[in-house]
Formats: structure tokens, sequence, C-alpha cells
């Protein structure tokens, strides 16, 4: 329901403004306040014109930062935006291509991120394009899940090379990130790390539901299909399973993820295809983003990234030792840590945003006052054409109205 607080207030300069603070220059995580504006702003208009009306006018071609908070907030939005974003979109889908192709030409740096990012972003327009059925955040029952297929051996074999292709896409955004960032250091406590990892949560998001509607598509394939005819299939699927499974692993040991996502394990064996009983010992991953969690932008956050990460022991001995002379830190912030380190709210922001609610308030009150007056004043015409009327009554009868 937090989503929709600020309903009242995207109007068209509120929503640009916020489109070009959560896609900026700075090296820092988009700040979640300015994504859900982006989000918002979607549903209030019901498509993506403004924010491809402020972007266009963005040099993305030439800002390797500006294109990888792009790239962010754009898939934010086509999961959780309004389902005209994608296709108000697909005119630029030419254009995502060939900033692809021009950023692959680095083979460092955010260059390198951009140009995955893109082609992810691209293959997850065309695969929601051609599979309208499914919605943007990939949320489906096992019946729509079925009847996507509509009952044909050959749509499902079809549809599951195709999340094969999506899966893998977001796959090597997932491990070029990782491989891009020294992990034998604390970076995740770093606005620069935490800048590269922020997209990986809308990445594992996507990554648990495709991992599960591939496992029960084979699942069904092998049902219908002999299993030599698969083989294919299964070599792929255990080639991805061994990289998620992986990459959730190391993910649920970074402190960054640790408070805004709770991340799945994948089972320690993959599924055995070939035995159809199997299928009932598969569990659907599931993340859980916590309701009640602090938001990104108040994350305690160092600018130094010379410090080793501590491991789970060390971590849980430092937090009880704490605990016990300053209290939880969990359920209070004594000392109010969470406005160090340079992460202060916009004192900006929130008085733009109390104005605007003024402005709301203000506005529904002189609405009532033209209303007020408006009938007064057919009150008072009402009484001038009864005074006219017994003026000329008086005039044919020779007496004055009192």
């Amino acid at each position: 329901m937090e989503l929709y607080s600020y309903k009242m207030c995207i109007t068209p300069g509120f929503y640009t403004v916020s489109v070009n603070k959560a896609i900026n220059t700075q090296e820092v995580a988009v700040k979640e306040k300015h994504a859900r504006t982006c989000i918002l702003g979607t549903h209030h208009e019901k498509g993506a014109q403004t924010f491809w009306s402020v972007v266009n006018r963005l040099p993305l071609s030439s800002n390797a930062m500006l294109c990888w908070k792009f790239c962010h907030v754009f898939h934010k939005l086509l999961r959780d935006g309004h389902p005209n974003v994608l296709k108000d979109s697909l005119r630029y889908k030419n254009e995502l291509s060939d900033m692809s192709r021009m950023w692959g030409h680095l083979s460092e740096g955010y260059g390198q991120l951009c140009s995955i990012y893109l082609k992810l972003l691209r293959t997850r327009m065309e695969y929601h394009t051609k599979n309208p059925r499914f919605p943007g955040n990939l949320q489906m029952s096992d019946r729509q899940l079925d009847e996507a297929g509509e009952s044909d051996v050959n749509n499902f074999f079809q549809l599951t090379v195709e999340m094969f292709d999506y899966l893998e896409c977001e796959l090597n955004l997932f491990q070029t990130v990782f491989n891009s960032l020294d992990m034998s250091r604390s970076v995740s406590v770093t606005t620069a790390g935490q800048c590269r990892l922020a997209p990986l949560i809308q990445v594992i998001l996507d990554c648990s539901h495709l991992y599960d509607y591939t496992v029960k598509l084979l699942f069904k394939l092998h049902s219908c299909l002999p299993a030599d005819t698969l083989q294919g299939h299964r070599d792929r699927f255990m080639e991805q399973f061994t990289k998620l499974k992986d990459l959730f692993q190391r993910s649920s040991n970074l402190q960054y993820f640790k408070r805004l996502i709770q991340i799945p394990q994948l089972p320690e064996n993959p599924p055995n295809f070939l035995r159809a009983s199997a299928l009932s010992e598969h569990i659907s991953p599931v993340v859980v983003i916590p309701a009640e969690v602090s938001s990104p932008d108040s994350e305690p956050v160092l600018e130094k990234d010379d410090l080793m990460d501590m491991d789970a022991s060390q971590q849980t001995l430092f937090d009880n030792k704490f605990d016990d002379v300053f209290g939880s830190s969990l359920s209070s912030d004594p000392f109010n840590f969470n406005n160090q380190n340079g992460v202060n709210k916009d004192e900006k922001d929130h008085l733009i945003e109390r104005l605007y609610r003024e402005i709301s308030g203000l506005t529904g009150q002189l609405d009532n006052m033209k209303i007020e007056v408006h009938s007064r004043v057919h009150v008072r015409l009402g009484f001038t054409s009864m005074w006219h009327m017994a003026f000329l009554m008086s005039h044919d009868n020779g007496w004055t109205p009192s």
C-alpha cells in the first residue's frame, strides 16, 4: 500500500524531476523513492511517454553511469510499471541494441556492464512481446503456465527454449557484475559496490521465477517426449542450475542484500527429470522482500573499500557484543548511525513533496469555494428574477412591491 501513498503528488513536473534524480551521474545506487515515483508515474499516465521524453534528452551513449542507471530504472518499470510501458518502449528497441553494441567495445568498467544489461532488456522486451500472457513481474500460477503453452507440446518446447535464452541473459549480467567487483573486500557496503549490486535485486526476482518455470516445463516435456529428444534441454538446464545456485549462494553472503531481500537457496542436486515423481519434490524458490525494512537510501555506507568482510561467526559474535553494550541495533538507532557517512535525507525532496500535498489540498479548497460561489450566484439570480416579475405585475396592476 505504501507504493501508492504519493499518488496525488505525481504530476508531470514532479515525475520529470524524479526521473532525472533517479538517472544521474553519481556512482551511488538509484534511490528507491525516485524509482518508486517513476513506477507510480507510469500507472498515473498509463504508459511511459513522460519517462522516454526525459530519457531521450540524456546522453546515454556517452556516459556509462547514466546508461547503467537508466537500465536499472527501466528494468524496474518493465517489472512493476503499467503494462503499457512495454508497448511504449518497443519503438526504442533498436536504439537499445545499438547502444549495447557500442558499449560492448569497452572491455571493463561500466561500459561492459551496460552492454550486457541492455542486451538483457532487449531480450526481456522480445520475450514478453512474444508471450503476452507473462506479466512483467513474471508471477504466474501453475494453471496460467499451462495456459501459456495452449496444451501443445510444440509450444511448451519452444517456450522452454525462450526461457533458457531469457535466463541466460539474466545470469550473464549477474556473473559480470560479480566479476567486476573485488569480492575479497567489503564492496557491498561502499557506494560504488552498491551501485553495481542494486540492479541484481531485480535479476534475482526474475531468475527465481524463470528457474521455477523451466523445472515445471521440463517435467511436462519429459511426460510427452522421449528422453533422448530432450538431452539438449537437460544439458542446458544443468549448466544454468549450477550457475544460479552459486550466484544465489554468493549473493546471500553479501551484507548489502541481507536487510533488503531474502534470497532462496537451490537444492543440493538438480531435479531428476527422468523420474516423473520427482516433480513432487520440487520446491518453488521464493524471494522475500521484507515489508518492514529500511530503504537502501538509509543504509549506512562506507566510503573506504579496504575493509575485509567478516565471516558469519565473526559477524554474529560482533553483533551480540555490540547489542549487549548498546542494545539491539535492529530495533532502534539510538546513535543515529543511519544518518552518518554522508547518507542524509534529501530535505529538498521532502519540501517538494510537502508543497505538492499542500497545493493539492488548496486546490480542493478552491474547487469547493467555486462551487459555493456558483450556487450563491444562482440563488441571487433567482431572487432577481422573482423581483423583476413582481415589478412587472405591479406596473400592470398599479401597485408597487414593498
